[in-house]
């Protein structure tokens, strides 16, 4: 039967090992990785039950577009491979859940990287500039997973798909890796510039700017932006595409869990003086910086407290009073000799 199956998908242009067999291949790598950010997902709210709302909406958000996807490909598998087993035909023709398949992995790539936007946006002037850039690609990348996803619709099946549109996967995730340097240079820039892993070990140093920068995503994205470039025709993009997508939940929740709360804490400040205003502006940024695991840039100016001291003497008294019950003693004797 794999003879035939061959010989008829070869009249169409396709190849099982590369399109179905890849899809697979890569759904099963792909809920591997989902089974690590269910782990991590339960660290997150052991260690950080009280985290900020923003932080908790875009994780929940995160992970109900993972489990959604995580639900599409294997839906998608088995309607293909297990229900129309004996229907080889029905491998010509995508499901509705393959068809989603690109808006969901969109969706939340721009979930993901809109907390390391944040992150980079607290680095500095030139690091919003680059935020921006971002940001627009992130939305080109939405916009072109969108158009995908309607070609798929219009289409009958796969082997019809028009040459004119194979260009759409390509732009689509290249987007998306731009948008994964983009930002992960930035942070790294604001890693450099607080030079506070100067003593750590190979791995740990890995983690910080590989893993927890975005810089491992950006760099594992290039390869289904080359690959659909090269062939379009098959899935072994997707399959690769599936495990990056996957790897957006795992970096963004090694971020969070690996964060150290230290600024603001038993920090009281009486006045109100300028000064004082400053210095709670300042802790209220640092706490902020914390909360999203970004780099603590030090200020280029450093800050200028002025500190008055007042010192206090004790005074014996029990001392000064026996010195005037002998001057008053005195005064008396001498009253009486005159």
């Amino acid at each position: 039967m794999s003879d035939a199956l061959e010989a008829l998908l070869s009249l169409y242009g396709l190849n099982i090992y590369n399109t179905y067999g890849a899809y697979l291949l890569g759904t099963c790598a792909s809920l591997i990785l989902y089974g690590v950010s269910l782990h991590q997902l339960y660290r997150y709210f052991r260690l950080y039950p009280t985290d900020s709302l923003s932080i908790r909406v875009s994780v929940v958000s995160l992970m109900c577009l993972e489990t959604l996807q995580a639900a599409l490909l294997v839906h998608s598998c088995y309607t293909t491979l297990v229900s129309n087993y004996f229907n080889p035909m029905a491998l010509l023709y995508a499901v509705w859940s393959l068809k989603i398949e690109p808006v969901v992995v969109a969706l939340l790539t721009v979930v993901a990287q809109a907390f390391f936007a944040r992150r980079a946006s607290l680095l500095g002037t030139r690091s919003r500039i680059v935020t921006c850039i971002a940001l627009l690609s992130l939305m080109l990348h939405l916009s072109l997973a969108i158009a995908a996803a309607a070609i798929f619709f219009r289409i009958v099946n796969l082997h019809r798909l028009q040459h004119s549109s194979e260009w759409l996967f390509s732009a689509s995730v290249s987007s998306a890796t731009v948008a994964d340097i983009l930002l992960a240079g930035a942070i790294i820039r604001g890693l450099r510039r607080t030079r506070a892993t100067l003593n750590d070990s190979p791995l740990d140093a890995f983690t910080l700017y590989v893993v927890n920068t975005g810089l491992l995503t950006g760099v594992f994205n290039a390869i289904p932006a080359i690959l659909a470039a090269c062939y379009p025709r098959t899935f072994v993009w997707a399959a690769f595409n599936f495990i990056s997508a996957r790897l957006y939940a795992n970096t963004l929740l090694s971020v969070l869990n690996s964060r150290k709360f230290l600024a603001g804490r038993e920090i009281k400040i009486f006045g109100s003086d300028p000064s004082s205003q400053g210095i709670i502006a300042r802790a209220g940024h640092l706490a902020t910086v914390e909360r999203w695991g970004a780099p603590q840039v030090p200020d280029r100016v450093p800050a200028v407290i002025n500190i008055s001291v007042t010192a206090e003497e004790d005074v014996d008294v029990p001392s000064i009073t026996n010195s005037i019950h002998k001057v008053n003693s005195g005064t008396s004797t001498v009253g009486k000799e005159l």
